[in-house]
């Protein structure tokens, strides 16, 4: 039991890892529709806060490779406890969206136009921030969702059509996430350059409750 607590350890950090360089990846499209928008002083702005979170980025993965090997580690030599491992198998779940979970957070309303390019951009600097479970309206997201167009405007999110107003719940340190998605030359001032005509509203909450992810049928 103290080996697969390890081995648990190993796969949660190995999923953060493979989610932090994808969604690293694909959020840079908010910023490259945005750029043309832009003024010369709110470009600088804007640089350097890419900066800062490269930087942050790098830090956190660096954080996580030490954690795995610290984990390798511990399968190697069989330590560990249960506790351990059912804690970790815990954030396993909520990370994966197999189990709901409540907890402080934030909340992000839209209301007007919106496209799946754009929400999918907000859910990945979301957990680039460090959120760590995201829903949209009364839909948990997982960390495989992806989204798309439809005719009538909807967002389809793993193949269901949601409708605006869309509201995103974030769980994690809502300090941190409000600060990240509220920043001079965040992701929110970025929409609001591309969909000037569009109400963003983001405020913290200190409880949350998502549900855990339904597959499509």
């Amino acid at each position: 039991m103290r080996t697969n607590a390890g081995a648990i350890w190993v796969t949660v950090v190995a999923l953060f890892l493979g989610l932090a360089a994808a969604t690293q990846f694909r959020s840079q499209d908010v910023y490259s529709r945005s750029l043309n928008l832009e003024t010369p002083s709110s470009l600088t702005t804007l640089i350097a806060n890419l900066s800062e979170t490269n930087n942050e980025l790098r830090a956190e993965i660096f954080d996580l490779r030490r954690d795995a090997d610290n984990a390798q580690n511990e399968v190697a030599s069989g330590r560990g406890t249960l506790t351990e491992g059912q804690r970790q198998l815990q954030q396993l779940r909520v990370f994966s969206a197999e189990s709901a979970v409540a907890g402080p957070g934030i909340v992000i309303r839209i209301e007007g136009a919106f496209d799946e390019r754009a929400m999918s951009d907000l859910v990945n600097e979301l957990r680039n921030a460090g959120a760590e479970a995201i829903g949209i309206n009364e839909m948990r997201v997982g960390p495989r969702s992806f989204f798309t167009g439809t005719p009538d405007h909807a967002i389809g999110v793993d193949g269901r059509p949601l409708r605006g107003p869309w509201i995103v719940r974030a769980i994690g340190a809502e300090d941190v996430v409000f600060v990240a998605m509220t920043r001079t030359g965040g992701i929110i001032g970025q929409f609001e350059l591309i969909y000037r005509s569009t109400h963003f509203d983001v405020g913290k909450e200190s409880s949350l409750d998502l549900p855990a992810f339904v597959a499509s049928k």
